[in-house]
């Protein structure tokens, strides 16, 4: 069973009384257009759209062979889904620095060729396989009826009126444009003309050996411990993991070095390896002295406690923080109250 967080997709509409309401037709719609109809026979297969206090959900059940098809749908959707290109915008320059990505402006229609290649086209009938570069970017579309937001905003002189792809640095600046002229070839996108220029302009990732003997360094001079955060590239809860610990950077900074390795990371398998330590699933943490003691894991009881979102999850967060750290009590309450507010 298969659950995906809502908030950005357009699951709200406007009832007969004038109100908000939730409303998940167009996300199940588009769901059940992702998969076969002998699928959705299977006895368990069902999509169950939730509404809760603290947000909203669809919850799928469909065999795991579907999960990259609903999963590629959604992030496309929600890539589209804000009408705000500045805020938008800014929260994704805000993750960019959490996840150690630079952005990605594509300018096309949700149904382009060329967004297609970016995320990869999932219906029942094809699959376009998604570039795999595209991961080290947060991607940030920009509709035809975003253009003219586009360039108020004052980053392009001018509208594009075919395709325009941009990499941005995390501060908000230009890094490449690459234009219609350059990216389409006989009325079709070059996917190689593409794959290189993402590959070119990719944010440099470390060494996961050489980076965790420059954190132990770094900690043995500062009297702290190494935070490591294992992570996946597209992950939701990694996502919010990474939006947390920036949110608190101030205070996770004071007590420990902050290691943060996903599956691009070179060397990363090899280094859990020479650990050997208990790793099945993602978000993962572990807390390591300068001298190699690990001190504590994020593997609980039960399992790896992922983004804590339990009681129980959140009780083990917080013996790891209080084993290793001089957090006062008020500050590790905040700490754990705050874990239920991350976006």
């Amino acid at each position: 069973m298969l659950a995906y967080s809502v908030d950005d997709f357009p699951i709200w509409r406007t009832g007969q009384d004038g109100k908000v309401a939730f409303d998940a037709t167009i996300l199940t719609s588009l769901i059940r257009s992702c998969c076969s109809d002998e699928s959705w026979r299977h006895e368990s297969a069902r999509i169950l759209p939730i509404k809760q206090d603290d947000g909203s959900a669809i919850v799928v059940a469909q065999t795991m062979s579907n999960h990259k098809r609903i999963q590629s749908a959604l992030q496309q959707i929600s890539a589209f889904a804000y009408d705000d290109v500045d805020k938008r915008l800014r929260k994704n320059l805000r993750d960019s620095v959490a996840l150690n990505k630079r952005v990605l402006l594509v300018e096309a229609s949700p149904n382009s060729q060329l967004t297609q290649l970016i995320f990869g086209a999932s219906t029942a009938q094809e699959d376009i396989e998604r570039l795999e570069v595209v991961n080290s970017y947060v991607v940030h579309c920009i509709g035809d009826s975003q253009r003219n937001q586009l360039f108020k905003s004052g980053l392009h002189s001018e509208i594009e009126r075919g395709y325009r792809l941009t990499v941005l640095e995390q501060d908000g600046s230009i890094r490449k444009t690459l234009t219609d002229d350059e990216l389409v070839e006989r009325g079709t996108v070059n996917a190689k003309v593409v794959q290189q220029f993402l590959s070119a302009n990719e944010l440099s990732v470390p060494d996961a050996i050489q980076a965790l003997e420059d954190a132990k360094q770094v900690a043995t001079q500062e009297g702290k411990n190494i935070l490591v955060q294992m992570s996946g590239p597209d992950c939701g809860p990694c996502i919010r993991l990474s939006r947390y610990l920036a949110d608190h950077h101030e205070l996770f900074s004071r007590e420990y070095v902050h290691l943060h390795l996903d599956s691009r990371s070179p060397r990363r398998g090899e280094l859990i390896e020479k650990l050997d330590v208990k790793f099945k699933s993602v978000p993962w943490m572990m807390i390591v002295s300068g001298e190699s003691e690990i001190i504590a894991t994020s593997d609980a009881d039960s399992g790896n406690i992922g983004f804590p979102t339990g009681e129980k999850s959140q009780a083990h967060f917080r013996a790891m923080l209080e084993r290793s750290s001089q957090l006062s009590p008020e500050e590790l309450d905040l700490l754990i109250t705050d874990l239920n507010s991350v976006e």
